[in-house]
């Protein structure tokens, strides 16, 4: 019986943790543009696992995740008469409650600030 409720307590405090570790990728995250600050956009995480674009019609996030350190933004992309499905599979690079740094192979690097909680 001890065993059992060992069990379930570490369960419980592991789902616990890995809730409170992505609900501070919660809410709306605009890119930084330095070329030009008058384009907005970006991606909206909602608590539940489904996600938003912001200011971008053709490119259609329908749902995120954490997993091994990436941020993984699901969707759809819409243009020239067709629809394609995709999985992008972001680094995570640096996150504070107020900004959030991603990349893809060292090659690059997107910087977001935190609209809305």
């Amino acid at each position: 019986m001890k065993k059992i409720f060992l069990i379930l307590m570490i369960g419980f405090v592991f789902a616990c943790h890995s809730n409170k570790a992505e609900n501070k990728f919660v809410g709306d995250w605009i890119e930084i543009m330095p070329v030009n600050k008058d384009i907005v956009q970006g991606v909206s995480l909602k608590e539940d696992g489904t996600a938003s674009s912001i200011g971008m019609a053709t490119l259609q996030y329908e749902a995120w995740r954490v997993e091994n350190n990436q941020l993984i933004l699901q969707g759809k992309s819409i243009g020239n008469g067709q629809t394609i499905e995709f999985t992008d599979v972001l680094d995570i690079l640096d996150i504070t409650p107020d900004s959030m740094a991603l990349g893809k192979f060292g090659k690059y690097r997107v910087d977001y600030k935190k609209s809305r909680p």
